[in-house]
């Protein structure tokens, strides 16, 4: 029998979830257990698929091409989340009601808590990406806006990019104000956008010493992208420009409502990506691409299981390489003909822009 969006067991559930992510209460093996019931009830292809290839293996992403599945056609949609669709493939489209957007939020909350919050007055977030209300249909426009939220002084904190690229007056002049306050950046953003940023800066004959504990946050990688860095090259370049010195990678998806930051400062994957560390209500795990079973050490398909997702089937089969270790789970590029994830190419192509050139 289908459950509908407000049958009070959907409640429920959204409250023991939230629960979770906010106070670290509940137990995550029955949350996934009933989210899997969920799923079985209201999406009968993923029952079907499930029942070929075993129950809560993750919904491989190319699925989500046409809008994917979605447990609530009752409800009212809220938000709708796209890829770019720059890489020639149809975009994809990922559809949130209330709740669903609103455990999206708390994911991404409770993560930059965890990982960026620090004792002290909040950081100045400066996001090399668009504001939310510019760019309503990117995930990331909705998770940086979220972080800011969470850790940003309001009065200190801006998105530098806008519908005609990045205003580097206003980026330079902000930079500056930073400094002269001496509080710690925060920097967000796409990685290969920051190489575009970086690029521009040093054209310009523009360098800054931002202050101690400022650091840079980056998603995305160089899948897809003409020019490659490895991990510590842009580091590097980041750290010549702006002088940051502190450094972490965050893997998300538009499909996703959590993000995932590094465990350790150590390379492991081709380029020097490091392992990745889950929350209690998230985890990656790597999959054998033939057998369907887990790889504890080893090669394999990215897999991600996400509690905070409500609407849709909560355990996802990427087409990303990823390397299983001790230390967590590192990705290691795309599978070879798989089109690399539009979302963070779209936000590198908008910091090739420039204003007030």
């Amino acid at each position: 029998m289908t459950i509908a969006h407000d049958d009070p067991y959907v409640g429920r559930l959204f409250d023991r979830i939230a629960l979770l992510v906010v106070d670290g209460e509940g137990d995550p093996a029955q949350l996934h257990a009933e989210l899997v019931e969920l799923t079985l009830a209201n999406a009968p292809d993923v029952a079907r698929y499930w029942k070929e290839v075993g129950f809560g293996t993750g919904v491989p992403d190319s699925a989500y091409k046409d809008g994917g599945p979605h447990l609530f056609p009752d409800a009212p949609v809220v938000r709708e989340f796209r890829t770019s669709g720059t890489t020639g493939s149809s975009r994809g489209l990922v559809r949130y009601t209330g709740p669903g957007l609103a455990l999206k939020g708390i994911s991404v909350a409770a993560n930059a808590r965890l990982h960026i919050s620090r004792p002290g007055a909040r950081p100045a977030v400066i996001l090399f990406g668009p504001a939310e209300r510019d760019a309503p249909h990117m995930a990331i426009a909705f998770d940086m806006a979220r972080i800011l939220e969470t850790v940003g002084d309001p009065d200190l904190s801006l998105a530098v990019v806008g519908p005609d690229g990045v205003d580097y007056d206003r980026l330079a002049a902000h930079l500056d104000l930073v400094v002269a306050e001496g509080r710690p950046a925060v920097l967000l953003g796409a990685s290969f956008g920051y190489v575009n940023v970086c690029d521009e800066l040093e054209a310009r004959g523009l360098r800054w010493d931002l202050p101690a504990g400022s650091r840079m946050y980056d998603g995305g990688g160089f899948k897809g992208r003409s020019r490659v860095m490895r991990v510590d090259e842009l580091r590097d370049l980041v750290g010549r420009v702006l002088g940051v010195r502190e450094f972490d990678n965050m893997f998300g998806m538009t499909e996703l409502a959590t993000q995932f930051y590094d465990a350790v400062d150590r390379p492991v994957g081709p380029l020097g990506e490091r392992p990745k560390i889950g929350t209690v209500w998230s985890r990656m795990a790597v999959r054998d691409p033939a057998t369907h079973g887990h790889v504890t050490a080893g090669r394999g398909l990215l897999e991600i299981t996400d509690l905070c997702l409500i609407d849709r089937p909560h355990v996802l089969l990427t087409g990303d390489v990823a390397l299983a270790g001790a230390d967590g789970v590192a990705l290691a590029g795309r599978v070879a003909g798989t089109p690399s994830r539009g979302c963070s190419l779209s936000l590198d192509e908008m910091t090739a822009g420039t204003v007030n050139a």
